[in-house]
């Protein structure tokens, strides 16, 4: 497993509500540019959408892609 690649999809998704958007939607193809293996993709296709919109809203908003714009 490459656990650093996961962390990285994961890190984005909490960040970047685009790519956040794009993981729940379809995570394969979200996550083409990432060198994950099949057991990696189901697992990030089975994320608690709710959770992890709910995890990225108590981040500072400096740390979002869009940081301070009330936009996420």
């Amino acid at each position: 497993m490459s656990h650093a690649e996961v962390e990285r999809v994961i890190g984005r998704a909490v960040t970047d509500p685009v790519f956040r958007q794009a993981l729940i939607d379809n995570a394969r193809e979200a996550c083409q540019g990432y060198d994950l293996t099949e057991e990696e993709l189901d697992a990030l296709e089975k994320l608690d959408s709710n959770s992890m919109q709910a995890f990225a809203m108590t981040l500072d908003r400096r740390l979002s892609k869009r940081g301070g714009t009330g936009l996420m």
